[in-house]
């Protein structure tokens, strides 16, 4: 009996192993798939991006004409809200929207304002969230002396020094990831980040077109005086 119960008991426990081999094979499969979708299909955005080549650039040219820009100002946003930069370059696109007022109007500015204090909001988020990597990796030649400014502020007024760092000219992108290390409550840093931008952004648009003034051309003018 013992010897019948385990002949029928074997073949059991190795359909089962099968089965079990199987299951980790189709894991790895779907690990391995995902994956490279995901990178096949960034890899076809950035394609029809880059190069305007693609069937959508002959049948929706001004679509895709506008879905570059956003592309393009989204990037800079990025680039300015993430790195420690002495210049902000999202800020110097941003002026010379502001500033040609023959080429852009009101409706278009307020939508470019509305669309630079969410892409800046969204990557101070970003910077908050993660802020152990990416301060590894963006602030190794921060000066000390601007880190414990930074820190003694938000330590002192919380998100209230945040705001002022949103609007102002200091170091944003160095009290971003200070407040992810403080650990400031999170809504009401993204309200701090928000408010500030749109106080910058809008000051700025307003200042220019109110007294006309077109900082593009002023630089060409100064380069043509100094260089001739």
């Amino acid at each position: 009996m013992k010897r019948q119960y385990r002949e029928r008991r074997r073949p059991s426990y190795l359909h089962e192993a099968d089965n079990y081999r199987s299951k980790i094979i189709t894991v790895r499969e779907e690990s391995l798939y995902k994956p490279l979708l995901v990178t096949f299909l960034i890899f076809l955005f950035a394609l029809v991006i880059v190069f305007p080549i693609s069937i959508f650039d002959s049948t929706f040219p001004t679509v895709m004409a506008f879905f570059r820009r956003i592309v393009v100002l989204f990037s800079l946003s990025a680039i300015a809200t993430l790195l420690v930069l002495p210049v902000s370059v999202f800020d110097i696109e941003l002026i010379r929207i502001f500033s040609a007022s023959d080429i852009y109007s009101n409706l278009y500015v307020i939508g470019i304002i509305i669309f630079a204090v969410f892409a800046d909001t969204f990557f101070a988020f970003i910077g908050y969230r993660f802020t152990k990597t990416l301060r590894h990796l963006f602030m190794r030649r921060v000066k000390q002396k601007d880190v414990r400014k930074s820190n003694d502020k938000l330590n002192r007024y919380g998100n209230f020094a945040m705001f002022a760092f949103a609007f102002s000219p200091l170091p944003f992108t160095l009290a971003i990831y200070t407040a992810g290390a403080l650990k400031l409550n999170r809504k009401g840093f993204l309200l701090a980040v928000a408010l500030g931008r749109t106080v910058k952004y809008s000051a700025f648009a307003l200042l220019l077109r109110l007294f006309g003034i077109n900082l593009v051309e002023w630089g060409q003018n100064m380069l043509t005086i100094l260089f001739g």
